[in-house]
């Protein structure tokens, strides 16, 4: 229940803070908002009209929201030329408010990662580029340890508390490290004591190996992570925040051309890709870590929404302003119902691969 409500508010508070730049932007340039709704259609409620037309709802799917703005998409001359649409708007005005919706994304990123320096939070470690940095620096401890990979039934080790997923730190008190043998520190037919780690919790087991020395496990080395907070001064927070923006903004990039590529290439989504479910799955173990590590989390979540709506690609927010690049250049409108049969077509490109990735999610949850 805590990761569903944690998932719906995050996932909310992205759109919503996004559809209110547009609805902000579009207010300012003296464009007709139609519809300001929280949560996606079919409208549940209809909350409240104001002076100037815009009414305020509640919809039945409570993820996010939508702004409908007067002329958006508009094809027919009466709204095009009409002084309160979208479309009749400047170019600078049409462009603003095209960009509203980004902007606020990473001015939203901006906020949670500066309160996050401020206070103090773990770094984003997005690569092993940032981990071997990160030990070079003092911020991550590192410890090897063997991870439980599988317990074998009848073995000693299956009358323990042990299980698939811990991490055995020590053996008899001899630490693990990558140059320890297993069955050269374990006692064939005595008492072995194993120290292991489970959810950051130290614990201790007995067992006694056969005599042949073994115990029953699979497993294979891993190192340990110990991630400390960092921490700025207030002043110097947000200067490190918007560095930090920037850095991530240029990686989500490359992943993104990665993902494409991968999936038209070779029709696969490359590991780390994550779609809804995915996602969903993230929260939970976001969740589990306190509320500062949600912080991050969504702002990291802005900073995706903010990199991918910028694309130049028909139906998102990059591919609207490409149209307006256009215009700015050659000095003349691209034709309505084109742009509008480019943009559908996209859409539905972009729904075919949230598709693919939404389906890999399920097939790994699964498996």
């Amino acid at each position: 229940m805590l990761t569903t409500v944690a998932f719906i508010i995050i996932f909310s508070v992205l759109v919503l803070v996004h559809e209110w730049g547009h609805f902000a932007a579009a207010r300012k340039s003296g464009m007709h908002v139609e519809e300001f709704g929280v949560g996606l259609p079919p409208q549940a409620k209809k909350v409240y009209k104001d002076k100037k037309g815009t009414i305020y709802s509640l919809n039945w799917i409570p993820f996010g929201g939508f702004v409908r703005i007067f002329g958006d998409n508009a094809t027919d001359e009466k709204t095009l030329n009409d002084k309160k649409s979208f479309a009749s708007k400047s170019i600078w005005q049409r462009t603003m408010v095209i960009l509203a919706g980004v902007t606020m994304n990473f001015l939203l990123a901006w906020v949670l990662i500066t309160i996050g320096f401020t206070f103090g939070m773990r770094p984003f470690l997005v690569g092993q580029a940032d981990i071997d940095k990160g030990i070079k620096a003092g911020i991550i401890e590192t410890q090897n340890a063997y991870y439980v990979k599988d317990v074998e039934a009848g073995m000693p080790l299956s009358k323990t508390d042990l299980k698939s997923g811990d991490h055995i730190v020590s053996i008899n008190g001899v630490a693990i490290s990558k140059k320890i043998v297993l069955k050269d520190i374990l006692k064939p037919n005595l008492k072995n004591e194993i120290t292991y780690i489970r959810d950051k919790e130290t614990k201790k087991l007995t067992v006694t190996a056969n005599n042949e020395g073994k115990i029953g496990m699979s497993y294979y080395p891993q190192d340990l992570l110990n991630v400390k907070k960092v921490k700025y001064p207030f002043y110097k927070a947000p200067i490190k925040a918007f560095s930090e923006i920037w850095r991530l903004s240029v990686l989500t990039v490359k992943m993104i051309g990665n993902v494409v590529s991968s999936i038209v290439s070779k029709f696969t989504v490359p590991e780390g890709v994550a779609g809804p479910v995915g996602i969903y799955k993230m929260t939970e173990a976001f969740a589990n870590q306190g509320f500062m590590a949600l912080v991050q989390f969504t702002a990291l979540l802005s900073i995706s929404l903010g990199v991918i709506n910028i694309m130049p690609f028909p139906a998102l927010d990059g591919g609207r302003f490409l149209f307006i690049i256009f215009e700015a250049i050659t000095r003349r409108k691209a034709n309505a119902k084109w742009e509008t049969i480019i943009h559908t077509i996209g859409f539905a490109l972009l729904m075919i691969f949230i598709l693919i990735i939404t389906w890999n999610d399920i097939v790994k949850l699964i498996t």
